[in-house]
């Protein structure tokens, strides 16, 4: 399979939007260092500083922001991946004050919860990652991993997983800026290897984020979304050496960031028949539920190119809206976030 796009779909306009490559570079530097810019691009790149309106400009010594520029900026992009279907962008607000992976009562903190397993390899500073990379879904994993081990699934409970609600509710963070946007939602709290992304631009992320008038990473240990091999504990990155740590899930002296994908113009769409949400692009994915008829989706991201029974089509990441049901009848919670087929969207 190749991730192209396929413009026979209902997709097509979205998925053109997305992945069309600009058709001019990032704006120039200003004249004289006081002089505001003008964002006319798309986010692509690593430091591009983000605006509510979905426009974009590149950080650059001397550039300056108008206060209004700074009201509307909404993320700093730390990753851009090879192709254009994965662009990834940290909030301008943190929680530096200490928030738990999940309390000691939470019914993930005593089992390894294997669908979130993230294992680091090399020394500090040249890190390479296996397994799940990609954060956006595993809080759902973990209701997921409970259910099907017949543990009772606590994750709507915020007080039991705060990192994983900080990331999730990040529109209430004071500083987001992303209240009342299109950007309200999607946020999430990024794997091991999305941290390390943020780490090894972290001079170019801070200059932006500074600029933007933002919280700056420090030199402090940050929760990952990831699960540790030791059923006790979860993935932290240390942002002064940029090595990985295992620490205690209810460890209190973490930091912690949001993140999200910044993909091009999101859509909603209506699921035309009962339709499988999964953790991840492919039909042997952890099932995170199975939404019903008519459920209300708002795409979030482009992913893989498949044919499934005769319907070409593309994988996307989809968040959940309000009032949705499963098969069954059963509420699904609103800004649940997972993976789908396309071709069964309208």
């Amino acid at each position: 399979m190749r991730k192209t796009l396929l413009l026979a779909i209902a997709l097509s306009a979205l998925l053109l939007a997305s992945c069309e490559k600009k058709s001019a570079p990032h704006p120039q530097p200003p004249a004289q260092a006081d002089t505001p810019v003008q964002p006319a691009a798309t986010p692509d790149s690593a430091g591009d500083i983000v605006f509510a309106d979905g426009t974009a400009t590149a950080w650059r010594e001397g550039l300056t922001l108008t206060d209004a520029q700074k009201k509307a900026a909404v993320a700093v992009i730390f990753y851009a991946g090879k192709d254009c279907w994965r662009v990834l962008g940290v909030g301008l607000a943190q929680e530096q004050t200490g928030l738990v992976w999940c309390t000691d009562d939470a019914n993930a903190y005593k089992d390894i919860i294997t669908p979130i397993l993230c294992e680091a390899d090399g020394d500090a500073g040249a890190l390479t990652f296996t397994g799940d990379k990609d954060g956006s879904v595993n809080l759902e994993q973990i209701g997921a991993f409970l259910r099907e081990n017949g543990i009772p699934d606590d994750t709507e409970y915020k007080s039991l997983y705060p990192a994983f609600y900080f990331a999730k509710n990040y529109a209430k963070a004071d500083g987001s800026n992303v209240r009342g946007t299109d950007y309200a939602g999607g946020w999430y709290l990024p794997s091991l290897a999305e941290l390390y992304q943020i780490w090894e631009n972290r001079a170019t992320v801070n200059a932006a984020i500074a600029l933007c008038g933002g919280r700056q990473f420090g030199d402090y240990w940050y929760w990952s979304a990831s699960q540790y091999q030791h059923y006790l504990s979860a993935f932290t990155l240390n942002f002064s050496s940029g090595n990985w740590g295992a620490s205690s899930k209810h460890s209190i002296y973490k930091s912690v960031c949001a993140v999200r994908t910044f993909n091009g113009e999101e859509k909603t769409m209506t699921v035309r028949e009962n339709l499988k949400l999964r953790s991840g692009e492919a039909t042997y994915t952890q099932v995170l539920a199975v939404m019903q008829a008519g459920t209300k989706v708002r795409i979030l991201e482009l992913g893989w190119a498949e044919t499934i029974d005769g319907i070409p089509s593309n994988w996307v990441k989809v968040e959940v809206q309000q009032g949705a049901k499963d098969r069954d009848g059963k509420a699904i919670k609103g800004g649940t976030v997972g993976w789908c087929f396309g071709g069964y969207l309208e």
